[in-house]
């Protein structure tokens, strides 16, 4: 049991480094003032860059895995994060290999994260609860680095900007516990695979699923760019307003934090009593608190209001990240990289969503633009409870006619 405790936490302390990219967006205003000859669009760059190059990453991750196996592809992500994370910390005066080197990280974050979830997968195969459960604990040890690296940042910062990228240092201790705690997952895990993953049948049954997964990306992408627009436009929402000022945005951020954190954690419990209406469910309350937050005239209910958002959104990645890996070990695979791939492309693309929102509706205020995103979510949360409810019915009248058979 113990042991079982250690192979867990070493997985999970993987997802730490998930979401740790933006950590360093308090060194920008720094960085661009040292580099006064770089466009400062370029130096904003350094946050959102490592994003494009982990959809790289998952893509290249899936082709080494069949080469050296899941824990040596992990290994190989954990090793490039700690060295290009540390680099600027060690060389800080040339801003091309300062760009350079957030672009292995991203690289080398995309080597690791699918592979984090399959592995989840694959350990807990024989209990799906306590899949849905882990798979949950992941979203937010995601959460918790990203909350946890911010805010070491911010102290180091006091020192410099460039002492502040030690913290990807962190990426060392959870190498050496992967390494050591880990089984390789050649001779542990793809046996176990190989026998146990037939749960659905190929052929045409397959082609559905294929188009699902799919659709299921698409419409990711689509959530994505909505809620990391909301997490951008939080600010501007409160001083247009008048409700509210800088700090109490940032507090905002903090609180959407919390609650996918919190999120992470009750999700086996959610899906256990949700079931399919996990999605839809949690896409209404995203709706319908996006639209409380932008008639709301009190700080402390749009300090709820972005709580809830959080909560509803990090209770879909999960669910999705759970469903898939319940298919073939190929629809598994194509799931993840999907899901993965649709939320790194949705979050670098976000701004540019109220861009397009705003010309083609002629939205001309923030307070517009968020109330315009969470009919939108409505409507998709509506259609989604009619599927689930229709395919429910559906399968209550396949099982009475088997039992009457």
């Amino acid at each position: 049991m113990h042991m079982e405790k250690l192979r867990l936490y070493s997985l999970l302390s993987v997802a730490l480094l998930i979401s740790s990219s933006p950590a360093i967006a308090a060194n920008i205003p720094a960085i661009a003032k040292e580099f006064t000859y770089i466009d400062p669009t370029h130096v904003g760059l350094l946050t959102t860059i490592p994003s494009l190059f982990v959809v790289l990453g998952v893509l290249i991750g899936n082709r080494l895995e069949l080469w050296i196996g899941k824990k040596k592809t992990i290994l190989t992500g954990l090793g490039l994060v700690f060295l290009s994370g540390i680099v600027p910390a060690l060389k800080h005066d040339i801003f091309s290999l300062l760009f350079f080197s957030r672009c292995i990280f991203g690289l080398g974050i995309g080597l690791f994260n699918r592979l984090i979830i399959q592995m989840i997968s694959d350990l807990y195969q024989n209990d799906p609860r306590k899949r849905a459960k882990v798979i949950g604990m992941e979203s937010s040890f995601e959460g918790l680095g990203g909350i946890c690296l911010t805010f070491l940042v911010g102290q180091l910062l006091k020192i410099n900007w460039h002492t502040s990228f030690f913290v990807y240092a962190l990426a060392l201790p959870i190498f050496l516990a992967f390494f050591f705690f880990i089984p390789d997952d050649k001779k542990q895990f793809e046996n176990k695979h190989a026998t146990q993953k037939t749960t659905i049948s190929d052929t045409s049954h397959d082609r559905g699923i294929y188009r699902l997964v799919i659709g299921f990306g698409i419409l990711l992408f689509v959530i994505v760019t909505i809620f990391i627009n909301y997490n951008i436009e939080i600010t501007p929402l409160i001083l247009e307003k008048n409700i509210g000022n800088a700090t109490n945005g940032s507090n905002m951020i903090a609180f959407i934090g919390l609650g996918a954190f919190i999120a992470g954690f009750v999700f086996g419990k959610v899906f256990q009593f949700l079931k399919d209406y996990t999605m839809p469910i949690s896409l209404l309350l995203l709706g319908v608190f996006m639209y409380v937050a932008t008639i709301s005239e009190s700080i402390l209910l749009t300090t709820l209001c972005s709580m809830v958002i959080g909560f509803s959104f990090r209770s879909i990645m999960p669910y999705l990240l759970h469903t898939f890996t319940q298919q073939t070990s190929q629809i598994a695979k194509l799931g993840t990289t999907i899901v993965l791939i649709a939320y790194n492309i949705g979050a670098t693309l976000s701004p540019y969503e109220g861009l397009i929102f705003s010309y083609l509706l002629h939205v001309d205020n923030v307070q517009s633009l968020i109330f315009t995103n969470s009919i939108f979510i409505l409507m998709i949360s509506i259609v989604g409870l009619v599927i689930v409810f229709v395919k429910g019915q559906r399968n209550k009248e396949q099982r009475i006619q088997v039992g009457k058979q």
